[in-house]
């Protein structure tokens, strides 16, 4: 019996403090389906971690995890905001 590689997926870890922002999760998900057949999964954590990196996981076919993460830096950073700065102007 032949093992089916796994589908490529972005996994995303929330950082403490931060809120998704739900129209650049729609772009990352479609970009990453576009470019790569990948699906995009937030972790919703109960308990804020330092380690936010995004993991890739499952068979990416020829694309080298280094450049797939560096071509979608941009657009995971649009994905999360916090509003910390708020505080300090109110």
């Amino acid at each position: 019996m032949s093992e089916t590689p796994l589908a490529p997926l972005v996994l995303l870890h929330i950082p403490a403090g931060h809120e998704i922002d739900p129209q650049a999760l729609d772009a990352l998900k479609a970009h990453a389906g576009e470019q790569y057949g990948a699906s995009v999964l937030v972790n919703p954590r109960l308990l804020p971690k330092t380690d936010h990196r995004p993991l890739l996981l499952g068979h990416w076919g020829r694309a080298l995890p280094g450049q797939v993460l560096a071509e979608l830096e941009p657009l995971i950073a649009r994905v999360f905001f916090n509003l910390d700065w708020l505080a300090d102007v109110i």
